[in-house]
């Protein structure tokens, strides 16, 4: 298999045995993750990981994995601030995200409206004539201290983060990079 790499991620460390950390959001672009601790470990990846040595991917010192997350963006024409953000698809097109999805925005101004963690909490998915049709949906993002938005249009991406629990009496340091896997070699 060959691979090529499309994200690095600050590595993950953990200085005790039994320790547990978490990786910053990382926005997915292709949805694998290569990971690969220096120390026996345990591995979750999702918007919300949590470790469990009996349900969690054990991955053996200097072995590597990788996992395949779901991934998606779309761009969008415009933003509605407020204690909740809405976000607003180009008609016609809908969003392609769902309820519970965790997502990242870029490319707005002011720069204070960007975020890497918020979770959907509706999609106007009513197909009346006196709906969205898809095109709105509503973030758990409060932007009521932006006054005003200067540029509207940006970019929502699904995201993931990667959990990861110290079997080993040594400290840990677990690489993780966004990669792009090739058929052929």
């Amino acid at each position: 298999m060959t691979f090529k790499i499309v994200q690095k991620v600050a590595a993950i460390e953990i200085a005790s045995s039994g320790g547990i950390s978490t990786s910053a959001p990382i926005p997915m672009k292709t949805g694998y993750i290569m990971i690969t601790p220096t120390q026996n470990s345990y591995i979750e990846v999702g918007p919300n990981p949590g470790v469990n040595t009996s349900t969690s991917v054990f991955v053996p010192a200097n072995n590597t994995i990788v996992i395949k997350e779901e991934w998606g963006s779309k761009g969008f024409v415009g933003i509605e601030t407020g204690t909740s953000t809405t976000i607003i698809f180009p008609e016609g097109t809908g969003g392609g995200f769902e309820v519970g999805e965790t997502v990242s925005i870029s490319g707005c101004s002011p720069i204070g409206i960007n975020t890497n963690f918020a979770t959907i909490t509706s999609v106007d998915n009513r197909t009346s004539y006196d709906s969205y049709h898809n095109t709105r949906l509503t973030l758990d993002w409060n932007t009521s201290s932006i006054s005003e938005v200067t540029n509207p249009e940006g970019e929502l991406r699904k995201i993931t983060r990667v959990a990861a629990y110290n079997s080993s009496s040594t400290p840990n340091k677990i690489h993780v990079t966004e990669i792009q896997v090739n058929a052929y070699s």
